[in-house]
């Protein structure tokens, strides 16, 4: 480390083995750029601190402070950085000042990867009990800015941009989804070069608060924005501490750093379960509803009005090949709500019958799950008052909009707004007329729901659970035991824990308000061994994707794929990087390589492409992926989403006029080892034509091809395997297209070059064993 007080030279900081260095700014303390090889990466941190003003309700929902006080203005004190040796980490502590508040700012190396942690904490330097100091939030600013910034590439994987994208395409604030958000998968950012083989990773890894990231270049100038929501009301001896943004300096090609990032992990102390049920990785999962669900215009949904119509239908969802029922809340009420958990009848349907329903589907040598909802409780108050606010909002005059799956998740769209807004309206009447004028928790426990500053309680559309809170959790926990034993269930899909996303300013939560969000991670992680001991096969799913949520749950949703649909499908030849989605099959392939690559080892994803969630929100006639795209682009999906590993789902009616296809779909998931429960390697095959995605399954020497035209267009191309990666490397092969019955066997002259002939949107399925004739 070198200090040079009172000149405008920089700080600098190495850890001791003299690999990775910080220059930092004399005056701040904050960071300038990082040092690797000889090289500086020109990385420059700024900070503006958000404090005091006054709390509004926003529509449709959250919290919106107005007359804060912007601080951006900060200053390094005279005292010498702190030197702390832990083990084998080293912290380099610069104490700051911005107006009233202090700031520590950390600076943690370690020998392994990821080797530098960037943390802070933050206390006012003058309040009271009496006059307590208001924190509403930190926003982080890391401006990279090369000399040539037009030969970087950006990589975000598992979030709404394709891999290998140029830096300077993001013109736009792009947002990237953090580590405890819903979904995105990773919240990791890398920019690289290839010429001189430089890699920069910034990964902002809180697992105390959600936040928001956004990405954007501008000029020569990339930025990587991070809201942290840090938030609180604070004395003189009272500190938050926010951990935290782990970087590092590589000198490597992307291929190189992406390959082991998933050790990093280790580092980050952050594994996947270990005792995850075996049926769960293969499942596939069929969800259902029982009663009617009503949307805009008069339209109802009601496959299964009664839970004996469900039961009615088991023997052919279990002929269709599907292994497990997904049950969603009884609908319309209490629909994605909380009633009490204690009522099975209201909240799922006929308790008896739901009781014979699950024997009958352990008779029939399938699963159940339950959904269970968490963010709030539904009364008659609180939807008077949502519904109220629908009604003078900003999307009163916009409820007859067309709605489509397309728009509904653009980048600065507000079309899920208006179909939210009107979802609440459909709802309203059956919400209102099955819930009581006021909920009784909310008096008999005032302390589990979340509140602000007035200490009113506050929702997005419900009364709030604080997640965090451990006597709710004890609650939760008993109630889920419950249900388990009066039902036999197998799972539970934990619908929407941190939906509330938002500050908690009860009087006992107030010291940090915007830590009950992620509180429901403790809660997971007492929930597990819980459930296990009543049940040791029983799963936890859940829907958000961030990788926090992998490590204590075995299974995720997969919302971060749901813009993969219209990205690749809505695509035309030839667009430019202004579209910086996936635009065709390689590009598809690639994002599923990358995302999975920098999973935690052991994640476990279930694809769907038809779900509720996709059915809930576009117009009537555009619902189905079939209605969208057309039979045969579903088909190709399905391929995609089934085959491609991990477990799979659909909603019911998703699987209406692809019943011979989820038939096939399924029955290669059964008898083909590869396709059950082989490796995935994305890298293990090229094809000549973009168009087409690709993927070796591989188990020892049993290895089967997956190859989708993603397009419209017949396609004539080569594909060109590596035996290595293949596990194909002692022919003579042959294979069979499984995809087509009878299939037929035929030798593989050159498995380097296997000329292949597509239709528009046709699957190839070749299944590869040794040639025996």
């Amino acid at each position: 480390m070198s200090i040079q007080q009172g000149t405008d030279t920089a700080l600098v900081l190495y850890d001791r083995y003299h690999q990775l260095g910080l220059q930092l700014d004399p005056q701040t303390g904050l960071i300038q750029g990082l040092l690797q090889a000889g090289k500086t990466l020109p990385l420059r941190l700024s900070v503006e601190i958000s404090t005091d003003g006054n709390e509004t309700r926003s529509f449709p929902f959250g919290l919106t402070y107005q007359d804060t006080h912007q601080i951006t203005a900060v200053r390094r004190t005279e005292a010498a950085p702190l030197y702390r040796l832990d083990g084998d980490q080293e912290t380099y502590t610069v104490v700051t000042e911005a107006e009233n508040w202090q700031l520590h700012w950390h600076y943690t190396f370690r020998p392994r990867h990821p080797r530098l942690e960037l943390w802070f904490e933050i206390r006012p330097l003058q309040a009271t009990e009496a006059e307590p100091a208001t924190l509403r939030n930190v926003h982080l600013s890391l401006s990279f800015q090369p000399d040539d910034l037009q030969n970087w590439q950006f990589e975000a994987p598992g979030n709404a941009i394709r891999p290998g994208i140029s830096a300077t395409a993001l013109e736009k604030a792009n947002r990237v989804t953090p580590i405890g958000g819903v979904d995105g998968s990773t919240g990791l950012i890398a920019l690289h070069q290839a010429e001189e083989q430089q890699v920069l990773v910034v990964w902002p890894f809180c697992r105390s608060e959600i936040g928001a990231i956004s990405v954007q270049a501008q000029d020569d100038t990339f930025q990587i924005i991070l809201n942290t929501t840090l938030a609180g009301r604070l004395t003189a001896s009272d500190t938050l501490v926010y951990r935290g943004i782990e970087l590092d300096a590589l000198t490597a090609s992307w291929e190189e750093t992406r390959d082991q990032l998933a050790s990093w992990y280790t580092t980050l102390q952050l594994t996947t379960p270990n005792d995850r049920p075996a049926w769960i990785n293969t499942a596939s999962i069929f969800e259902v509803q029982i009663g009617y669900a009503p949307f805009w215009g008069g339209y109802r949904y009601a496959p299964y009005p009664t839970v004996q119509d469900l039961a009615a239908d088991l023997e052919r969802i279990k002929g269709l090949g599907f292994t497990a029922i997904e049950i969603m809340p009884r609908q319309p009420y209490p629909s994605y709500n909380v009633h009490d958990y204690a009522d099975i009848t209201t909240s799922y349907g006929d308790e008896e019958q739901l009781r014979t329903l699950v024997q009958k589907c352990h008779q029939l040598g399938m699963r159940v799950l339950l959904d269970i909802l968490m963010h709030g409780v539904i009364d008659q108050e609180v939807i008077a008052q949502v519904a109220d606010s629908v009604r003078s909002g900003p999307y009163a005059d916009r409820l007859d909009d067309a709605i489509f799956e397309e728009t509904l998740h653009l980048e600065g769209s507000d079309t899920y707004l208006v179909a939210w807004s009107r979802h609440i309206l459909d709802f309203e009447p059956h919400w209102s007329g099955g819930s009581l004028p006021r909920h009784p928790l909310a008096d008999e426990h005032p302390e589990w729901f979340m509140r602000d500053s007035a200490q009113n309680i506050i929702g997005i559309y419900t009364k709030a659970f604080n997640v965090a809170n451990p006597a709710w959790q004890q609650y939760f926990c008993e109630a889920t035991e419950t249900l388990v034993r009066e039902l036999d269930i197998d799972g539970f899909r934990f619908d929407a824990p941190t939906y509330n996303d938002l500050p908690d300013w009860s009087t006992a939560t107030q010291k940090r308000a915007s830590y009950s969000p992620l509180g429901v991670l403790s809660l997971f992680e007492q929930l597990r061994p819980r459930l296990k001991a009543l049940k040791d096969d029983i799963v936890l799913y859940t829907e958000p994707s961030g990788v926090l949520f992998r490590q204590a749950l075995d299974v995720t949703y997969n919302y971060d794929e749901h813009w993969l649909v219209n990205s690749v499908l809505r695509s035309e030849p030839g667009q430019t990087d202004q579209h910086i989605g996936a635009r065709n099959g390689r590009e598809l392939a690639a994002w599923f390589r990358d995302r999975n690559a920098v999973l935690p080892p052991g994640s476990l994803i279930t694809h769907h492409i038809d779900s509720h969630d996709t059915f809930w929100w576009p117009n009537v006639g555009k619902k189905w992926r079939r209605e969208q795209f057309g039979i045969e682009a579903t088909r190709a999906l399905l391929a995609i989403f089934s085959l491609s590993g991990g477990a799979y789902m659909t909603f019911i009616g998703g699987e209406e006029q692809l019943e011979e296809q989820i038939r096939l779909v399924h029955r290669l998931r059964a008898e083909l080892p590869e396709i059950r429960e082989g490796s995935v390697c994305y890298t293990a095959v090229n094809v000549d034509h973009e168009a087409i995605y690709a993927v070796v399954r591989h188990q020892g020497e049993q290895a089967s091809l997956l190859l989708v035209n993603v397009s419209n267009r017949a396609i004539q191309t080569n594909v060109h395997l590596d035996l290595h990666q293949s596990g194909l490397e002692h022919g003579p092969y042959a294979y069979h297209d499984a995809w087509y019955s009878p299939a037929q066997s035929q030798p593989i002259q050159d498995l380097h070059n296997i000329p292949l002939s597509f239709e528009p949107y046709q699957v190839h399925v070749l299944v590869i064993r040794k040639d025996q004739q």
